[in-house]
């Protein structure tokens, strides 16, 4: 699969194999290619927790929340369905007070794309308790969560369609396909 081919198959995956362990030279390539992100002033904040043991991720999964669109609750895993990795954004305040918010997209995107390469899903959530999960994982005073990125093997299909008159809000298909209204290339390319 070529990096475009991993980017345009992306999608957010609100549905994992809970079963299915990700392999650890994935995970650990995921954070390798997270690391050589762009980052301003080349100042390199953010530090990555990999999070697999299965204890650690039902309670980082019970402090978070999906699919805030989908006002039913059918964007949240059901039993099974949790993802098997969490890989949690740290910022180290030892190196720099602040975060730059584009160094964690870029990192982000870095591990989402990396990871679809390999066959690996990822839904990235900012929607978790931060402090709570800090706590829980016993992290030194200097490194404080700041986004994470779900990971494990899909158990359901999303697909890009057109925006209609109804927006851009996600929605389950037919079939239980999650269908994803993306703007159409033509209307965001303005070439000179």
């Amino acid at each position: 699969m070529t990096t475009y081919e991993a980017m345009k198959m992306r999608r957010s995956i609100r549905k994992f194999d809970g079963a299915r362990p990700v392999p650890t030279e994935i995970l650990t390539k995921a954070v390798d290619v997270a690391r050589l992100a762009p980052c301003g002033t080349n100042a390199q904040t953010l530090k990555f927790c990999v999070v697999t043991d299965p204890a650690l991720t039902a309670r980082i999964f019970a402090l978070s929340a999906w699919g805030a669109h989908l006002k039913d609750g059918s964007g949240r895993p059901g039993a099974g369905q949790e993802p098997p990795v969490w890989m949690l954004i740290l910022h180290d305040a030892a190196v720099r007070p602040q975060p730059f918010a584009l160094d964690i997209g870029a990192a982000c995107e870095n591990i989402i794309i990396y990871c679809q390469s390999e066959g690996v899903a990822s839904c990235w959530l900012e929607n978790i308790r931060k402090k709570e999960i800090a706590e829980l994982l016993h992290l030194p005073e200097n490194l404080s969560v700041i986004s994470s990125v779900a990971l494990g093997y899909p158990a359901m299909e999303s697909e890009e369609v057109p925006v209609e008159e109804n927006g851009t809000g996600y929605y389950w298909g037919e079939g239980g396909k999650m269908n994803v209204p993306k703007r159409s290339l033509e209307e965001v390319m303005i070439l000179k």
